[in-house]
């Protein structure tokens, strides 16, 4: 009797227990049906007949909303058809080709990623932006496309350093240097140089001091004014800096029609629109590619360079 009393007297100070009781008891008992452990804290097999009274869905690791990858800074698989068959009636669509975006014309693309490619260059360049090419050119650098260097460039100057393969750098110049996610930034520390009479600058350089040139060459050209003045002649793809002196310049790797070009470690490329071509047939094949508007016709048997194959 003591113990029915005890009981009595808990309920009057927790009238509710009974009702949590039976609230709890049945859905813990339902919740663990089966054989064994193999359901415990298994999620709902989607058996409406067989519910828990709590139903907790799985975590799915793919289904939150991340931010997309940023796009690489590696040349997309598009190029332009140089010479496409049919009308050419497609959007113009833009796709990064390592370090600029270039143009493919009304939809004539082959590659794997031309079906992705934005139609607007801003677009193309904007998804770029902090890529090492882009990031130069917009803070104020010159992408030196042609080098083989292992550093970028400091105070306007190569450095000193060692590496198995070269590569494109940036030139931000004088006072200036590269800097990763920042672009061309002033620094301090950049040496003061004396500067030493140009024709010691042309000689140290690779250059010659020349008389009756009046002024340096540029890209190997000697310029139209006529006079006795001295001045450097540096080589073909070069033009004279007068602390550096003789360097290599973008604007000559550049080549327009009938420019030489090649595809070796020179890198003289031909600027948009032009193709570089080496013509063969006949007499033999002309020593040198030149930069050329593609020939485009319906002649199966001659290629965008006017290389005929049945050719003697």
């Amino acid at each position: 009797m003591a113990q029915l009393s005890d009981f009595r007297s808990l309920l009057r100070l927790f009238p509710l227990a009974p009702l949590a009781l039976a609230l709890v008891v049945p859905a813990c008992t339902d919740s663990h049906e089966g054989d064994g452990d193999a359901g415990h804290d298994a999620p709902f097999s989607g058996d409406s007949d067989h519910a828990p009274d709590t139903y907790i869905p799985p975590v799915d690791a793919c289904s939150c909303d991340a931010p997309p990858p940023p796009p690489s800074c590696n040349p997309q698989d598009a190029r332009p058809i140089t010479c496409p068959a049919g009308i050419c009636d497609g959007l113009d669509s833009w796709a990064w080709d390592g370090e600029r975006c270039e143009l493919i014309s009304c939809g004539t693309c082959e590659g794997a990623e031309c079906g992705t490619l934005p139609h607007s260059e801003a677009e193309c360049l904007s998804a770029h932006a902090n890529c090492e090419p882009a990031l130069c050119r917009d803070t104020g650098g010159e992408w030196l496309f042609h080098t083989e260097e292992c550093e970028h460039y400091r105070c306007g100057r190569p450095q000193p350093a060692t590496c198995l393969v070269g590569r494109p750098v940036c030139d931000c110049g004088g006072g200036r240097a590269f800097f990763e996610e920042l672009g061309c930034v002033e620094i301090d520390g950049c040496p003061e140089v004396d500067p030493l009479p140009p024709e010691t600058v042309c000689a140290d350089s690779g250059g010659t001091w020349m008389t009756g040139i009046c002024c340096p060459t540029s890209c190997g050209v000697f310029c139209d004014e006529d006079c006795a003045s001295p001045a450097c002649a540096c080589g073909p793809l070069q033009t004279f800096d007068g602390e550096r002196g003789c360097v290599d310049d973008v604007i000559c790797h550049t080549r327009t029609v009938d420019q030489t070009c090649t595809t070796d470690s020179d890198r003289r490329r031909c600027e948009d629109g032009l193709i570089c071509c080496q013509n063969c047939g006949g007499a033999g094949c002309d020593p040198e590619a030149h930069c050329r508007a593609p020939l485009c016709d319906a002649d199966p048997d001659t290629d965008e360079c006017g290389n005929n194959r049945l050719a003697p």
